[in-house]
């Protein structure tokens, strides 16, 4: 009897307490996720953090370079990565929870470029564009059979290139450029007062990506809170905070149930 009532019990604690184990993953991307004297802080934990304390949930939160996070969350049970972008090819992949972040992709010149751009075919007599190879815009360009691509390692090196006139255009998203400001790397960054967007691309959502095995329950739980925030205000309120003036994600993607 004193057995049955331990599993009684062990079962009821699982049902009141799911996902006790839950590790997170994420990287470092200023202002949407960082470490600052090994802790983690960023618009993305903010987020997440509120979210498991409306959930009365415990996680731990680790910081890797994002080709190692996405692996993690991609093969380790009781995993979630964030900010992942939601796209069709990873769509099966996972288990979503956002959006939480909203980024506009579009192609960027120097502020004095007589560059001009009035439709896709205008990107074909471009000399180059950067961007970095491993960005899902970059491989999906190149399935388009753009010859005029050049991948680049980092983003960094992406807006160096341009700074410096070593191409005509870059291909990034507006959140990107809040990352290269506030990069502790040597160097000038490139700002925005000093390029001009050409040519709007796509809007691009990021989410919570949660490992495929993951209870349907839970990741409703988590998104029924994430809602919650944006019914109160709590989510404009750290979104502002990291992206002031930035366009915030609406309740759904567009096109998502």
């Amino acid at each position: 009897m004193k057995a049955w009532r331990i599993a009684v019990f062990t079962a009821l604690s699982m049902l009141l307490n799911p996902a006790l184990a839950l590790h997170l993953y994420t990287e470092e991307y200023p202002p949407l996720s960082f470490s600052v004297h090994q802790e983690v802080t960023g618009l993305g934990p903010e987020v997440v953090r509120a979210i498991l304390q409306r959930l009365k949930q415990q996680a731990d939160i680790q910081v890797l370079p994002w080709a190692r996070a996405y692996h993690s969350n991609l093969n380790n049970a009781d995993s979630a990565a964030f900010v992942t972008m939601r796209t069709p090819e990873r769509e099966a992949l996972f288990k979503w929870v956002g959006p939480i972040t909203l980024s506009t992709d579009s192609f960027y010149a120097l502020k004095d470029s007589q560059l001009a751009i009035h439709s896709d075919e205008d990107l074909y007599q471009v000399s180059k564009i950067a961007l970095p190879r491993d960005w899902y815009s970059y491989q999906e360009l190149q399935a388009k059979d753009m010859p005029n691509l050049l991948g680049v390692t980092s983003a960094r090196q992406m807006f160096e290139l341009l700074k410096h006139q070593r191409v005509p255009l870059i291909l990034t998203d507006n959140l990107s450029f809040y990352t290269h400001e506030q990069s502790s790397e040597p160097g000038s960054p490139l700002h925005r007062s000093e390029v001009k967007l050409l040519y709007p691309y796509r809007q691009t959502y990021g989410y919570i990506s949660f490992w495929k095995g993951t209870p349907d329950q839970e990741i409703q739980r988590w998104q029924e809170a994430l809602d919650q925030m944006k019914r109160d205000g709590s989510f404009s309120r750290i979104y502002q905070s990291w992206l002031p003036g930035e366009p915030e994600p609406g309740l759904r993607e567009p096109g998502t149930p």
